[in-house]
């Protein structure tokens, strides 16, 4: 899980600390929503069958909002995100792995597949919740 922290301008935090509880759980419900919609425009870029694009959740905790991949839809989100290193790829069920290549089939006993180094879209969205907080805040008018 990745957790959000934010730092940076006092003013922001002051006006947030200066809302009354109902407000203050709107911007963080704000908030939620922008990175989400953040995480799924980066989600987009990887989606082939629309599985990583679809297990993309939000849902309400006790101290806020988790935004997450149901890895019963897409066990492969965590991947895509992090990335893999280099390894052998075996068939599980048959003799041969096979693909589809131009208009015929390729067979193989395995494969080394190179690693894939990952795009951490969810922490590339973290990153941008400072922002995301600063123009929320500074929209209300207190």
């Amino acid at each position: 899980m990745i957790e959000v922290k934010l730092t940076g301008t006092e003013d922001v935090f002051k006006k947030f600390k200066q809302l009354n509880s109902e407000l203050k759980t709107k911007v963080v419900k704000d908030l939620a929503d922008a990175v989400f919609e953040d995480v799924d425009k980066s989600v987009g870029a990887h989606s082939k069958t629309g599985k990583l694009e679809s297990s993309l959740k939000i849902r309400k905790i006790d101290d806020g909002y988790a935004i997450e991949h149901d890895l019963q839809i897409a066990p492969h989100a965590v991947f895509v995100h992090w990335g893999t290193k280099p390894h052998v790829i075996k068939p599980k069920y048959k003799k041969r792995l096979r693909w589809a290549s131009g208009s015929g089939f390729i067979f193989a006993k395995f494969v080394n597949h190179p690693g894939y180094k990952g795009d951490p879209y969810m922490v590339e969205a973290a990153n941008q919740a400072p922002k995301h907080l600063e123009r929320i805040i500074n929209s209300l008018d207190i």
